[in-house]
């Protein structure tokens, strides 16, 4: 098979070197080569290569050994080289640097092994710089990957066949909350733990089956994801097959993003189109219905006194009591108008939950449980009173409503960094995840008579003054109302 060097030949006369490249010619080596003959012109050649095997005469008085060797060692070339030397016995002697400069194995023989040198040690060394080129070129490759995997914004994790995580990008680190050292080398489900976030239950990881199928898989809709330290965030996630030059699949390669805000901002602007279709409902029917409602239970009022009519005193009792529910009902509507404008100023948490604390005490009672006051060291805010009561009074019914009997509720105040919390807290049973999920919804509930309304009420109320509503759930659920201090209202 021919063989094809780039040959650097060091000496004065070039009949030497022509004698050498002929022999090469002659047994099936192809040459590209260069003659020097001054240190100059070696330093410049060197760093003109590259260069496959180095020749040198060092019987001319231009060159010896060690000068030469030097040079091409501080070039930080790493190359084979022949040492043609004296004649001796009429035979040039050769003496081969074959593996580079850096090692100096040496051999010792006569032109005679001038092919042989070249065949068995010297090609070697040139089989063993492709191979090197080659790694680095397969290194600068990774590299650039790499740069350009962890330069984007969206994570990235990718594996091997055999689902084990070998590349995490800082967006993956920062999401999962796993360093890159750490996830290296483990299986891809100790970093990725993913669930469907409707039914909680565990999701399949699209790995394994990418490289079953050998397609583009993406995660289903609802998919979440559990951090190392607990928390959960919805993601979006595709992963597609790592393929080889042969199309062999070797790997996969995961792309996912945070859409937990997103989705938060996606569900408010759902809540919002309710809230103006039920503020149009509310401007459009309120007026109509509580005219007639009212002239109807003003002349039941007076069957109600009437002597003739007392047996059915219980009847119209009911029957007040249900257009009462009504007008509740009605109010809530209004109360939901978007053209609604609160009077606001400067008020106190406290003072608000002291001026209601005698009716909410004895709706307690009434219903065998108790209510505990924990009011903290608060700063006033700029709230609507009137908005604020009905939150309070909404938030404390439906507790007392989920509480057992002879239980009862906790009402804190308290500040917390640059916010001023109010949390209502009762011993139930908890909320289920599902109706988790939906709560704020108009006209959700849970309760027999419940009309849905009263806790869509105190989601707007929160909103309309800048504040935000969290929940926990478990043993007992609290609603947290979270004010930003003296935040202005907008209304």
């Amino acid at each position: 098979m021919d063989k094809a060097l780039r040959i650097l030949v060091v000496e004065e006369s070039g009949t030497d070197s022509m004698i050498a490249l002929k022999a090469l010619h002659s047994n099936g080596y192809h040459q590209m080569y260069k003659r020097v003959d001054t240190s100059a012109d070696l330093i410049i050649a060197l760093k003109d290569g590259p260069w496959d095997i180095v020749i040198v005469d060092v019987s001319i008085c231009q060159f010896d050994e060690q000068s030469v060797l030097k040079m091409i060692k501080e070039s930080g070339i790493d190359l084979p080289c022949l040492i043609l030397s004296e004649i001796i016995d009429g035979e040039r002697q050769v003496r081969t640097i074959k593996s580079g400069v850096s090692d100096c194995i040496n051999n010792q023989g006569s032109m005679n092994q001038f092919i042989p040198s070249v065949r068995i040690e010297v090609h070697d060394t040139l089989l063993h710089n492709l191979h090197k080129h080659a790694d680095k070129d397969i290194r600068d490759q990774k590299e650039w990957f790499r740069v350009t995997l962890s330069s984007i914004g969206d994570a990235v994790i990718t594996t091997d066949i055999y689902s084990t995580v070998t590349f995490m990008n800082p967006v993956a680190e920062e999401i999962t909350g796993y360093t890159e050292e750490e996830a290296i080398g483990k299986p891809i489900s100790h970093v990725f733990r993913i669930f469907n976030e409707v039914n909680l239950g565990p999701a399949e990881i699209p790995v394994d089956r990418v490289i079953k199928e050998g397609f583009i898989i993406g995660l289903a809709n609802h998919t979440g994801l559990v951090t190392k330290n607990g928390e959960t965030r919805s993601i979006a996630d595709s992963a597609a097959p790592i393929r080889n030059d042969e199309g062999i699949i070797i790997g996969v390669v995961m792309v996912f993003r945070d859409i937990t805000e997103a989705k938060r901002i996606e569900d408010q602007m759902a809540r919002l189109d309710k809230l103006n279709v039920v503020g149009q409902m509310a401007a459009g029917i309120a007026h109509e219905i509580r005219n007639p409602m009212t002239t109807v239970r003003g002349f039941i009022q007076l069957l109600n006194i009437n002597n003739e009519f007392k047996e059915y005193s219980e009847y119209f009792s009911t029957m007040i009591s249900e257009l009462d529910r009504a007008n509740s009902i009605i109010t809530g509507f209004l109360s939901m108008a978007k053209d609604t404008v609160a009077e606001v100023g400067e008020e106190n948490l406290n003072r608000i939950i002291g001026s209601i604390a005698p009716l909410v005490q004895a709706e307690a009672i009434m219903s065998n449980k108790y209510v505990k006051l924990e009011l903290g060291d608060i700063p006033n805010l700029i709230l609507s009173e009137n908005d604020i009561r009905q939150l309070i009074l909404n938030l404390v019914r439906n507790g007392l409503d989920a509480s057992t009997e002879g239980g009862g509720l906790t009402i804190r105040t308290l500040k917390v960094k640059d916010k001023v919390v109010l949390s209502v807290q009762d011993n139930g049973i908890g909320i289920d995840q599902q109706m988790l999920k939906k709560l704020g919804t108009p006209f959700l509930t849970t309760k027999e008579n419940g009309t849905g309304l009263g806790l869509f009420i105190c989601y707007q109320i929160a909103e309309k003054h800048g504040a935000s509503i969290e929940v926990e759930t478990g043993n007992g659920t609290t609603f947290s109302v979270c004010f930003k201090e003296m935040m202005e209202l907008a209304v």
